[in-house]
């Protein structure tokens, strides 16, 4: 039966990507769906071959190898905690069915593991490789690694599920619970940022003190120590193994035993006290806008997964304005590595980079789900709701990218061109991915998903706009730095890109008003 129920689990989750609505999905979908998956794998072995690359002889010269091998625990188990996904909306129907809830939750944390195995494959994978050509892998060591490799996802589930339960406790009994459910990840991301911006000031540190560094890991983190093969015994191994196995055992276990009392049971809300207001007239669009901005803001999960680029906006606002010598020293010590690049190209593209992280748009129409058809019988315009959704991404990405492009613009602006093109630049790329990603969004919607996290993490139009707007942009940047760096100057070209950003844009925002809303989802 567990065998069975994986299966037609695996299948529905499998079907959320390649089918939103009742059409099935055609050989061209499919293509597509490979295309993006293989895209976002490539590009994320890409990135941890760069990192496992530089830290591979500097850390194995200095004797501390035993760090390589525990940072990629660490990233692993960090990659298998956030990738994970609950939701279900079939528990009702397997509970009337003669099932063990057992059976029924095996089968959902088997989907779960197998999901996490393979981010988990993504991120060691170029770790092993770069460690083999390098010449420092042994055959005991491979075989640990492996093992290491295996047991990670499960000690990564189990503190999963301790998160999740206690976000659902939160979620229920908290009013104003997204301040709480934001405030851990987006503090979790800016420690995150901060460690590895100053990794270069740490490596001194930790070549000299390699010895005490790693007794104070050992007795800190010591799962992760026990994952460093080079400069762990046989009894951090075990250690590993057990911290491994034995928190993921015990989860199942607890889980197995209250599974029927926790899919059933009524945790109770907080309750709002309504407040009479006089009704305020206003337009259909603005109405719409509201609508939209409210469901937003009430779901924490959606504001981390589709505009968390707007969080680091409004931080780099702040950090230009306090830190504007520091800024200017450190732009001045990065610019021979970056070729000399002008100051205010550097100023123009970090905006840039952080506009490609929202997909806020290439979620909308999937967010309504079944209740599509709601908007659809409103006797309003359909231009009016396509336009109250690239209102909304405008909004949430938009304003947070002007108040970075104004506060990078007054520091490194040196005339009146260099400002115009700090603003300019990250507008049009945001109003591209505006109304690009909506388009996008009513070509492949998901409208009968069984979580919306799995529309604004997984969905496929979310993960073509943001992967299609970095690659385009990485694809702008490499053209210019290997064919044209030498026939057009930086500024002209940055000038080139903006025109056609707003072409683009508008070409598609017309597209929108005159047949998107026709669009059959």
């Amino acid at each position: 039966m567990i065998r069975k129920l994986f299966i037609l689990n695996l299948k529905a989750l499998g079907s959320n990507f390649v089918r939103g609505g009742k059409k099935k999905p055609g050989a061209g979908k499919i293509l597509l769906v490979t295309f993006v998956a293989l895209y976002v794998a490539a590009t994320l072995i890409g990135m941890f071959s760069a990192l496992f690359h530089s830290l591979l002889e500097p850390f194995f010269s200095a004797g501390i190898g035993w760090m390589y091998f525990a940072l990629l625990a660490l990233i692993v188990f960090g990659i298998c905690v956030i990738s994970t996904i609950f939701g279900a909306k079939d528990n009702e129907l397997l509970l009337s069915m003669p099932i063990k809830p057992s059976a029924i939750l095996i089968s959902r944390l088997l989907v779960i593991i197998a999901f996490e195995y393979v981010f988990a494959v993504i991120a060691a994978l170029p770790a092993f490789v770069i460690w083999l050509t390098g010449g420092y892998a042994t055959v005991g060591g491979i075989l640990f690694l492996a093992t290491g490799i295996f047991l990670l996802p499960l000690m990564a589930l189990a503190v999963a599920l301790v998160l999740a339960w206690l976000l659902g406790v939160v979620s229920l009994r908290l009013r104003h619970k997204n301040i709480i459910i934001l405030a851990l990840p987006v503090g979790f991301l800016l420690a995150y940022f901060y460690l590895f911006s100053n990794i270069q000031g740490y490596f001194g540190e930790l070549v000299s003190k390699g010895a005490e560094l790693a007794e104070a890991f050992r007795r800190v983190l010591p799962p992760f120590y026990g994952m460093a093969i080079t400069g762990s015994g046989a009894g951090s191994k075990i250690t590993f193994a057990l911290w491994a196995a034995l928190p993921f055992a015990a989860a199942v276990i607890l889980l197995s035993t209250n599974y029927r009392k926790m899919l059933i049971a009524n945790r109770g809300n907080v309750k709002v006290v309504y407040k009479e207001k006089p009704a305020k007239a206003g337009s259909a669009l603005s109405a719409f806008v509201r609508k939209e901005l409210a469901h937003y803001w009430s779901k924490s999960f959606v504001i981390l997964n589709s505009s968390i680029g707007s969080l680091f906006m409004l931080a780099l606002s702040a950090m230009v304005i306090i830190k504007m010598s520091n800024i200017l020293l450190y732009a001045d010590e990065i610019a021979p590595t970056l070729g000399n690049l002008p100051p205010a190209a550097l100023a123009a593209i970090s905006p840039v980079f952080l506009c490609t992280v929202n997909n806020i748009s290439a979620s909308l129409i999937s967010l309504e789900g079944k209740n599509l058809w709601i908007a659809k019988s409103i006797p309003v315009p359909p231009k009016e709701i396509i336009l109250s959704k690239v209102c909304t991404h405008l909004l949430i990405s938009g304003l947070p990218c002007l108040a970075a492009s104004a506060c990078a613009a007054t520091v490194f602006a040196g005339n009146v061109s260099d400002w115009l093109i700090i603003v300019a630049l990250p507008q049009t790329v945001g109003a591209l991915i505006a109304v690009g990603g909506l388009a996008i969004n009513l070509h492949f919607p998901i409208l009968e998903w069984t979580n919306e996290i799995y529309v604004v993490k997984r969905g496929l139009s979310a993960m073509i706009t943001m992967f299609g707007a970095m690659g385009a942009i990485a694809g702008l940047g490499f053209a210019y730095a290997f064919l044209l760096s030498a026939i057009v100057p930086l500024t002209a070209f940055l000038w080139i890109c903006a025109a056609a950003f707003a072409i683009a844009a508008t070409i598609i925002y017309a597209w929108l008003m005159k047949t998107g809303g026709k669009e059959d989802c």
